[in-house]
């Protein structure tokens, strides 16, 4: 735990250092590289608790399904899958249109109709 407090420490110093990474890392103990990850590291906690944050999409690769589930015209709160190129994409309820545009993306289907 001490690990923690000393990077978020020094992630802060170089925030406030207005330095770029490299700069900052000259005599230092550790490389800007780490000072990096640590960076990353520690910012994900606050951006998955912050308002408003995008859903995460879970990419699923494997075999094509036997056969479609219906969904109920009325359901509200349902997940939707997505299948490209071999992949399934699972959508859940609440996703942004802008996360399954990157998730579709990654997968190099760029949102393009197999129609």
């Amino acid at each position: 735990m001490a690990d923690i407090e000393v990077w978020k420490k020094r992630v802060e110093d170089w925030r406030t250092s207005g330095q770029s990474a490299g700069e900052y890392c000259k005599g230092q103990e550790f490389t800007a590289g780490t000072l990096y990850r640590w960076s990353s590291r520690l910012a994900e906690p606050a951006r998955s608790e912050e308002e408003g944050a995008i859903p995460l999409v879970r990419l699923v690769r494997g075999p094509q399904p036997k056969a479609q589930q219906s969904v109920e015209a009325g359901a509200q709160s349902v997940a939707v899958i997505i299948e490209v190129q071999g992949a399934r994409v699972l959508v859940p309820p609440g996703a942004q249109v802008a996360t399954v545009g990157v998730a579709l993306e990654a997968l190099g289907s760029g949102g393009r109709s197999g129609a």
